[in-house]
């Protein structure tokens, strides 16, 4: 079970990091997720991709559970949504759901007692089942529906020049945050130094929606190895 350092009523850094194709493999979770839902009912593969593949376009987040959800509410078969959710989530645990550095990102994180948790955007329902998936059901976390995350942050920065940590974060306050995610979008008004941002991206295989400008005091990264060796 992965773990996240509880953040004192003060700290120096508080360390943010994405959920999505930075920590975990999210095609890989939507693959396992399908094919459990196939076994429940028949789901139209075709379609859910083609959505899936034109949310992801727009650098947006396509609600699959709900999608699915929906479908057997019509049907009244809610019953099976529930043992579903309790299927994916176990047999996901079996897999390694996380990308490369991942847990030797977090290990470092909690090793050396620095305070952090994860900010996904996305449909609360996908991204809390997603996370449960991947073993991160009982971290901090929050999910947003903004992906200019760099701008929720700022709105955390008060007159005191401390920032001011949500109670999803355990509260407490921050002289400065580090970003780790992928997208571009995901740093737009994100707070100037003394406050960083990695972008972790490998620009070979990157979507349309993950490219962009980001501001100067955020550094490209093509993995988290990058991470840990600047931490």
């Amino acid at each position: 079970m992965n773990t996240l350092v509880q953040p004192t009523s003060s700290t120096d850094t508080f360390y943010i990091v994405d959920f999505d194709r930075t920590l975990a493999d999210s095609d890989k979770l939507l693959q396992v997720f399908i094919e459990i839902t196939n076994q429940y009912i028949v789901l139209p593969l075709s379609q859910v991709e083609k959505i899936d593949t034109d949310v992801k376009a727009k650098g947006d987040s396509f609600d699959t559970a709900s999608y699915v959800r929906n479908h057997l509410a019509d049907q009244d078969q809610l019953d099976i949504w529930d043992r579903l959710q309790k299927q994916f989530i176990h047999e996901s645990r079996a897999l390694n759901m996380l990308l490369p550095g991942a847990s030797e990102l977090l290990h470092v994180l909690n090793q050396n007692q620095l305070s952090h948790g994860i900010l996904t955007y996305g449909n609360p329902m996908w991204q809390h089942l997603k996370l449960a998936a991947a073993g991160f059901n009982h971290v901090h976390r929050i999910v947003t529906t903004n992906k200019h995350k760099g701008l929720l942050i700022s709105s955390w920065l008060r007159e005191d020049g401390l920032f001011h940590l949500p109670q999803e974060f355990g509260g407490g306050t921050a002289h400065k945050i580090v970003l780790i995610d992928d997208k571009a979008a995901s740093f737009e008004g994100f707070p100037s130094k003394p406050s960083m941002g990695y972008q972790v991206l490998d620009l070979a295989t990157a979507l349309p929606a993950q490219l962009g400008d980001v501001p100067s005091n955020v550094m490209h990264v093509t993995t988290l190895r990058e991470v840990i060796d600047s931490l």
